[in-house]
C-alpha cells in the first residue's frame, strides 16, 4: 500500500483533488483528517463555537497515527465520521480495507511527524488567502450550517494566524508544491505522473490519461 499525504490552507481544494486522483487509480481510498476532529459532545453548543478547529490540537492523532498503523499493517479500520454542524462524532464509522492508495488529505497532514513517516509522497496545495477565504464560505455555508458572518468570523480569528503558524511552514516539508488555483483534474494528473516516476507499477496508469 502507497500513502499520497495532500496539505495546505483551509480552502485549497484538497478533497477535491484527492477525489479527482481516486477516480485514476482503481482500489484508491480517500481518508479526510477532518474526520478525526476531537468529539465535543460533552462542551456546551456555545462553548464548542469558541474551539479552534484550525489548530492541530483539535484533531486526535493518536487515534489517527493508529489507524494508519493499522491500514499500513493489513488491517482494516473503522474511520470516525464526523458532524461538522454540532462539531461531534457521529455513531457511524467508515469501514476502510487496506486499499492499493490510499490518499490523506488535511490542513495538518505534513505537521506532525508521527503522520508524516507513513506518507510515500506528500503534496502542498498552495492558494491565496483570497481564493480559499472564497471557497471556503461557499463550502460551509452550503454544507456546514454556517452563516456567512460566523466563517469570516472563524476566519480572521483563527484561520489565517494558525495557517501562518502551523500549516504554511510545511510547504518546505513537501515533494510537490502544486498552485491551488488550477483545475484539480490537472493536479491530480500533476500527482500521478510524480507517483509513476517513483513507483513503477503506476507508470501504465499515467500513460492512460
Amino acid at each position: 500500500m502507497k500513502i499520497i499525504g495532500i496539505a495546505g490552507p483551509s480552502g485549497a481544494g484538497k478533497t477535491r483533488v484527492a477525489i479527482e486522483l481516486a477516480r485514476l487509480v482503481d482500489g484508491c481510498a480517500v481518508l479526510g483528517t477532518d474526520q478525526y476532529y476531537r468529539d465535543l459532545s460533552h462542551v456546551s453548543p456555545e462553548g464548542r463555537s469558541l474551539t479552534n478547529f484550525d489548530s492541530p490540537a483539535a484533531l486526535d492523532w493518536d487515534l489517527l497515527g493508529g489507524q494508519l498503523a493499522a491500514l499500513r499493517s493489513g488491517q482494516p479500520v473503522s474511520a470516525p465520521c464526523y458532524d461538522f454542524s454540532r462539531h461531534v462524532r457521529t455513531p457511524d464509522t467508515r469501514i476502510i480495507e487496506p486499499p492499493r492508495l490510499l490518499l490523506l488529505e488535511g490542513l495538518f497532514v505534513l505537521v506532525k511527524a508521527p503522520v508524516r513517516q507513513h506518507l510515500d509522497l506528500s503534496v502542498f496545495l498552495e492558494a491565496s488567502e483570497n481564493l480559499c477565504l472564497k471557497r471556503r464560505i461557499a463550502r460551509d455555508t452550503a454544507i456546514r450550517g454556517r452563516s456567512e458572518s460566523t466563517v469570516r468570523e472563524q476566519w480572521e480569528r483563527f484561520a489565517v494566524p494558525m495557517y501562518r503558524i502551523h500549516v504554511r511552514p510545511t510547504r518546505n516539508t513537501a515533494d510537490l508544491v502544486l498552485d491551488a488555483a488550477r483545475p484539480p483534474e490537472k493536479s491530480a494528473a500533476k500527482i500521478l505522473r510524480t507517483a509513476a516516476h517513483r513507483w513503477p507499477e503506476y507508470r501504465r496508469l499515467y500513460s492512460n490519461l
